[in-house]
């Protein structure tokens, strides 16, 4: 097997119903043409006693209740960008051959797993609303015929006895050459290329001789590759524009879908994801998410999203979507022998993306001191997902009063003698009986937001020892000492 096909019937039909909700297990068609010309062109499984090429006036009384929608160009697009990621996901020689139709050239992939990824990716694919087939075979319109016959999956072994049966249709003869064929009692593939080559092809000419090859499975041709996505990128709109979450979390759930299937296809995961949402009247709305733990699950993706729309409030209503996925590589961890880990990475690190979509990225990880000399200065990292060994105690133990922080600090006035705090009043108040400073500090002097502070250590005449500082001329008593 050299080439495959991954092929959705009624491509059209299957694209629309994935992207409206409210057509899933109704009864639909596809129509085209206007007025008493209007017919259908692709129908639903539900929809019982009509058929392709029906009027719509009969489709109606046949099967009443049936929907009846135009093709939607946007979702075919999508639902394609969907199928051509599947096929990715086989190789990285892929062909977009046409609507619903992705040709693979299989070189160099591990054919012993080729069925199992075969069946993997068309479980996938229904799963996201694109019920496919796949086939797989020599040359690519062998591999074309076996996914029209696949039920879901086919591999062509033996393509003189898979051929054999093929209605001539298979083949796409002409309506001319069909007449001609009927009237030699040809109907099968088999019966066709049991006839010589050279006398089809005198009797019916070039095009003949060409019908009898595509019988025979015999054309083969170069595949015109595509390229993998460089930007993982969705953007939808809504016409008329939608007031509720529910529209947009059906869309958001679909297009996260899309993007996280390309991004798997191309080796990658996400580190950042980013919402721009565009009101009917306004400026954009644009928030970034930081994953905490990289990965392409859309199911994970969509609850931090929504974590964050369920607070949002939009001055009108919503009119476009964007969401964009930044891509990184699969981070490659070896855990230590005797590590102690997370029970469940999935959801710390899920329930984290969740708070920092409520609270803000910026607030959100574990607190690490700060390259300064700043007091309380730190700043927020990435949590470890090891839990460290704990560190040696200090050969030397510490000694002295150890200082009790008050967050905020508690603001006084204090009274100055010779420079010195003699008397405090406010939330604390006391005369000063001794007192030791003072201790200045200061820092980022080349910015607008420089800092100094001033800390004085204060022993009050009726007991407690406290740290008073200014900043600002202005005072707070920051802790005690105990």
């Amino acid at each position: 097997m050299n080439h495959a096909v991954l092929l959705v019937p009624d491509f059209a039909l299957h694209a629309l119903r994935r992207s409206e909700p409210a057509l899933a297990g109704q009864p639909c068609a596809l129509i085209a043409g206007e007025g008493k010309k209007a017919a259908l062109t692709e129908v639903s499984p539900e929809a019982h006693g009509v058929a392709p090429g029906d009027p719509v006036t009969l489709a109606m009384a046949r099967c009443p209740g049936i929907v009846l929608r135009p093709r939607d160009p946007a979702a075919e697009v999508e639902a394609q960008r969907l199928l051509l990621a599947a096929a990715f996901a086989l190789s990285p020689r892929v062909e977009a051959t046409a609507a619903g139709w992705c040709t693979v050239d299989l070189q160099g992939a591990d054919l012993s797993r080729l069925e199992a990824e075969l069946h993997r990716q068309v479980r996938e694919l229904a799963r996201l609303g694109l019920p496919a087939r796949a086939g797989a075979a020599a040359n690519p319109l062998l591999a074309a015929y076996a996914a029209q016959a696949a039920e879901p999956v086919s591999i062509v072994t033996d393509a003189a006895a898979f051929l054999r049966d093929l209605p001539l249709a298979v083949a796409t003869p002409t309506v001319a050459q069909a007449d001609v064929l009927r009237d030699w009692g040809i109907r099968t593939l088999g019966e066709l290329t049991a006839l010589p080559k050279g006398e089809v092809g005198r009797r019916l000419g070039p095009d003949g001789a060409a019908l009898w090859e595509r019988a025979a499975g015999e054309t083969t041709r170069p595949l015109r590759l595509a390229t993998l996505p460089q930007s993982f990128t969705a953007a939808w709109e809504y016409e008329p524009p939608v007031e509720t979450l529910e529209p947009l979390t059906f869309k958001l759930q679909r297009y996260a879908e899309r993007v996280a299937a390309e991004l798997r296809a191309a080796g990658f995961v996400a580190e950042r994801l980013a919402l721009t949402l565009t009101p009917e009247n306004g400026a954009d709305h644009r928030r970034e998410f930081r994953l905490p733990e990289p990965g392409a699950d859309p199911t994970s993706w969509l609850r931090v999203l929504l974590a964050h729309l369920e607070t949002l409030h939009l001055e009108s209503r919503l009119r476009r979507v964007v969401l964009t996925a930044s891509p990184t590589r699969t981070p490659h961890k070896q855990d230590g022998l005797f590590d102690t880990g997370l029970r469940d990475p999935a959801a710390f690190w899920e329930n984290l993306a969740r708070l920092g979509a409520l609270v803000g990225d910026d607030r959100v990880g574990t607190p690490e001191p700060a390259d300064t000399h700043r007091p309380d200065a730190f700043a927020l990292t990435k949590p470890v997902e090891r839990v460290p060994p704990p560190t040696e105690p200090s050969c030397h133990p510490e000694r002295g009063l150890v200082l009790r922080r008050f967050r905020p600090g508690h603001p006084v006035s204090v009274e100055l003698a010779n420079g010195s705090p003699v008397r405090v009043t406010g939330d604390f108040n006391g005369e000063v009986a001794r007192v030791h400073g003072p201790w200045r500090s200061d820092g980022d002097w080349w910015r607008t937001e420089r800092w100094a502070v001033e800390l004085w250590l204060v022993e009050f005449a009726t007991g407690g020892v406290y740290q008073l500082a200014r900043r600002d001329d202005t005072w707070c008593v920051e802790g005690v000492l105990d």
